[in-house]
């Protein structure tokens, strides 16, 4: 097993706790919240690495120096194996699961869940009481609004032509539901309390409070709908969890 190293900067402010991890530059970490082994925060941009190699002087206190930190709310849980970068602003209550990366200027609403190999990469705007799921990726300028739920493998994208350099993020609104591996390709706008099936393709902006599916994903069927048959579907497995509990007293 790889030894882990813990550093923490002498210009880091720390009320939480912080296990063997790196705490780069001004970083800050707030009360309550823990920060598991093997963790990275502040984490400098490439540029500032690339500049500290070909100075010759390359090493853990140099790259602390030229860290500007990131941020860190209180009462949040930063498990193993999360790379934080410089610049990034997480809020009160987050969450993350393993293996998260947090580019550079991300920011991350109060609340909010950023599942295991979740990967938001570059600066990305996530809202409050997000959900994001495992192995999710959110490329720069993606917008996430409050209480959005993104299943596991849902795939943004950014570039129309890649590799262009000419990038459009994709944004999604309040209370949305992407479903699993969703491809959702460069400046699509998802509305309010819309919905996208499981391994669509969304090429078009989709309209609030509607449920598309499909590749390309087209009108499915409306909101009301959707959330009738869910309530459906949960009074029927609350039947059917009942009736076995009812069965098995009666066996007994």
């Amino acid at each position: 097993m790889t030894e882990m190293i813990r550093f923490i900067s002498k210009n880091a402010i720390i009320e939480g706790h912080v296990g063997d991890s790196i705490v780069l530059g001004r970083s800050m970490i707030g009360a309550g919240t823990i920060i598991e082994g093997n963790v990275i925060i502040g984490h400098p941009i490439e540029k500032t690495l690339r500049s500290l190699i070909d100075s010759g002087v390359f090493s853990l206190e140099k790259i602390d120096d030229a860290s500007r930190g990131a941020r860190i709310g209180r009462n949040c849980i930063i498990r193993s194996g999360t790379v934080i970068y410089e610049d990034a602003i997480i809020s009160n209550y987050v969450r993350t699961g393993h293996n998260v990366l947090i580019r550079e200027g991300s920011i991350i609403g109060e609340g909010s869940l950023i599942g295991t190999g979740v990967v938001l990469d570059g600066s990305v705007k996530i809202g409050k009481y997000v959900k994001i799921q495992s192995n999710a990726y959110l490329p720069h300028l993606t917008e996430i609004g409050d209480n959005v739920f993104i299943a596991p493998n849902v795939c943004f994208t950014n570039d129309p032509y890649p590799q262009s350099g000419n990038l459009i993020g994709v944004k999604v609104e309040e209370e949305a539901i992407i479903c699993a591996n969703a491809t959702l390709l460069p400046g699509v706008h998802v509305g309010k309390r819309a919905v996208v099936a499981a391994g669509s393709v969304v090429t078009k902006n989709v309209p609030a409070d509607s449920v598309v599916l499909g590749n390309p994903a087209r009108f499915y069927m409306t909101r009301e709908e959707f959330d009738e048959k869910r309530r459906r579907w949960r009074s029927t497995k609350y039947l059917i969890r009942e009736t076995i509990r009812l069965e098995e007293g009666e066996s007994r």
